[in-house]
Parts: C-alpha cells; structure tokens; sequence
C-alpha cells in the first residue's frame, strides 16, 4: 500500500511539472469561420524539445479524432508563455462542445505519449459576420456617393441658368436702349435729378411784344 502511494505521488508530481496549456480553457470559445486560433502554453526545462498539436473530441463533433494541427512544433523557452497559431487543415473548425488540445510526442505513433491536454472548450459557428457588415457599409457608401453628386451637379446648372437669364436680361434692356437712339433710361434719369423743364417759347414772345406795346402807347 505505502508503495501505491509513493508511485501516485511521484506520477503528480512529473504531471504538475511537465508542459501546460493554458489556452484554450474552459472558458474559450472558438469561432469555426476565423481560420487562425491561438494556442498558449508554458513548458518546463525537462521537457522534450519538440512535440506534435492535435485537435481531440470525445464527444462525436469530430468524425476523424484526433486531428493533427502541427506535426513538429518547438517547445520553445522554459519558464516563459509560449505561444503558436493553428488553422484546421480542411479550412472551417468543426462545431460543437467538448474539443480539447493534445501536445504528443509524434503525430505519426497512434501510441504517442501524451504531454499536455488543456480544458474543454466550445466551437461555435461565426467568425466572417463582421466582414460581411463591413462589405455592405462599403457598398452603402460608395451608393450614397454615387447619389450626392448628381444632386450638386444640378445645383450648378441651376445656378448656371440664373446667371445666364440675368445677363439676357440685361442685354435686352441694352438693347432697348440703343433702338430709341439715346441713352436708356434718359427720361427718367432727368426727372429723378429734379431738373425744371424748359419753358413755352412762344409765350414769352407774345409777353414781350405785348409789353412793347404798351410802352408805344405812353410814348
């Protein structure tokens, strides 16, 4: 029994002491359409210096388990988060709940040691949603566009137009002018200046001769 019990101890030890994945954990959601998911870990200096990633399920979402993801990656440095992205080798993550992440000693031994297993975590359907939006709010702005600048070219042609009715109508009262055979206007230019007309001639002559007459007769 005390035999039993020294084997158990040292077996956890080596587990608490061997590589760890820290993500995925049970609180991680993978979305099947985003191709590229990271995987953390931190490995220890016994560890080997390579190992193989899988994607595992127990929980019949994954037909073909285990399915390699890396067959040869780096442990890299001891003591410090590591990291490496992953993509499904068919292209879309299958969906469902229970996936894990094996770290094994070779991807081509179905007898593979297995060096680390992270929590279970889901895989959701999704991913490509926001850049579908993003195309459609292109489109709407490139629509919008398209519609603004009919509506300022014809503000300019309206524009254009009036401008054009002023000078017609300008070089019509020029004209009008010109036809009488003085300057327009003339008439009423001299009534607004206030000048007095001239006055009758030839009542002035008939005033001076009836004058003249008079004096002939005192003479």
């Amino acid at each position: 029994m005390f035999s039993y019990n020294i084997i158990a101890v040292l077996a956890l030890g080596s587990l608490i002491q061997a590589i760890q994945i820290t993500s995925p954990d049970q609180t991680a959601v993978w979305e099947s359409g985003t191709s590229g998911q990271v995987i953390e870990y931190t490995p220890v200096s016994t560890d080997q210096s390579s190992f193989a990633i899988e994607l595992v399920n127990q929980k019949g979402f994954l037909s073909n388990s285990p399915v390699v993801l890396v067959a040869n990656q780096s442990t890299g440095t001891a003591g410090q988060s590591n990291s490496v992205t992953v993509t499904y080798p068919s292209g879309a993550w299958p969906t469902g709940y229970g996936f894990q992440i094996n770290f094994v000693s070779s991807s081509t031994n179905s007898d593979s040691a297995i060096y680390a297993q992270s929590n279970q975590f889901n895989i959701t359907s999704g991913g490509s949603s926001s850049s579908s939006s993003s195309s459609t709010s292109s489109s709407s702005s490139a629509s919008t566009s398209s519609v603004v600048a009919p509506t300022t070219i014809s503000q300019t042609a309206s524009s254009t137009t009036t401008v054009s009715t002023t000078s017609s109508a300008a070089t019509s009262g020029s004209a009008a002018g010109d036809a009488s055979g003085g300057i327009p206007n003339a008439a009423s230019a001299s009534a607004s200046s206030g000048a007095a007309p001239l006055a009758n001639p030839t009542g002035l002559v008939g005033i001076l001769l009836g004058l003249a007459g008079l004096v002939g007769a005192f003479a």
